[in-house]
């Protein structure tokens, strides 16, 4: 029997849960630290809801014999460096046995949507599990792009930590916005350079110092700072940091068990890296994080960045989803034969 393929509807959600439930349930047997309650039909359908919801979402499912075996929803979104579609976890599915051929077909079919009205970055998250549908993007010109990891504390064995030569290393707070705002810059000029070359505009500079030098005054977040004795702050006292935050359940989040920690930002200034800076912030702030009752700790990296795709997975991280990118050159907006 020939597929199928048609625009999606909100009628196909019930059976679009039913698809990324079981896709979720082959998900977890591979990795278990996923959260259990994507498993349940309804739940997923939720998910594929609270994504349907979006004011700028497309998509397409793909039938034979009446009853659904793929479908793919995105949403567009214009970025400072673009126009851009992504596709999160909850936004696809592919029934088991199913060939990949189906995805993508269904990628054509909203890529093109994409294409038309100028988003030409697209994204999709896809669980590590599912080799063949990633090695199916990556035959559509896809690469990789993002990290999503997990780490699990019950298994974690953390050294015991000394502090680098001429480094003090303590819970940051009150009063140390300027320390945090200083490193504010370390990330993105990372990302910057080879081999990922990923812009970020000055006119995001201000918001970005502010943001950072703000979480010293956030009681949700338990960061580590390092700084070089003897130093005033206008000469570079703070060297790095790193901080952790709880990480709520969404009904979208497919990576987020109960009790889990996001490592979400990490700092070390260049001139600053080699002494063991890093790692000191960051086994001892796992060791707070495991304190305090959790029981698995998130963190995402992006892979082109060399220094944190060889640093994480070091702590015990293990790879949980990736994000797969694809730039189409929006010279195709003229150039078509037409």
């Amino acid at each position: 029997m020939k597929t199928e393929y048609l625009p999606f509807t909100e009628e196909m959600i019930p059976e679009a849960g039913r698809l990324l439930a079981e896709r979720h349930a082959r998900n977890r047997k591979s990795l278990p630290l996923l959260p259990a309650r994507f498993e349940d039909p309804q739940v997923a359908a939720q998910a594929v809801a609270a994504l349907w919801k979006k004011k700028t979402k497309n998509g397409f499912a793909a039938f034979r014999d009446g009853r659904m075996t793929a479908y793919l929803i995105g949403e567009t979104t214009t970025l400072p460096w673009g126009r851009s579609g992504y596709v999160y976890l909850p936004g696809h599915a592919l029934a088991q046995g199913e060939p990949t051929a189906a995805l993508q077909d269904l990628y054509a079919l909203l890529g093109d949507e994409w294409v038309k009205t100028g988003h030409f970055n697209h994204y999709l998250y896809i669980p590590v599990a599912d080799r063949n549908v990633l090695e199916a993007l990556f035959d559509l010109g896809f690469g990789k792009e993002r990290v999503d990891a997990t780490l699990d504390f019950a298994s974690l064995q953390i050294p015991e930590v000394r502090g680098p030569a001429g480094v003090t290393i303590r819970k940051a707070g009150k009063g140390d916005n300027d320390l945090l705002g200083s490193l504010s810059n370390v990330i993105f000029r990372a990302l910057a350079k080879a081999p990922y070359w990923h812009p970020t505009v000055p006119e995001d500079w201000d918001d970005l110092h502010e943001g950072w030098s703000e979480l010293a005054d956030d009681e949700e977040w338990n960061i580590w700072l390092a700084l070089e004795d003897g130093q005033a702050l206008e000469d570079g006292q703070a060297l790095g940091m790193v901080g952790f935050k709880a990480l709520p359940e969404a009904d979208t989040n497919m990576l987020t068990a109960p009790r889990t920690a996001y490592l979400s930002i990490a700092a070390t200034k260049p001139q600053a890296r080699g002494r063991g800076i890093s790692t000191a912030l960051t086994w001892l702030g796992l060791e707070q994080t495991r304190r305090q009752g959790f029981e698995l700790c998130h963190t995402d990296w992006i892979s082109p960045n060399l220094l944190a795709s060889r640093f994480w997975p070091r702590f015990g991280f293990r790879d949980a989803a990736y994000r797969v990118a694809k730039k189409v050159s929006p010279m195709i907006a003229w150039a078509k034969d037409e």
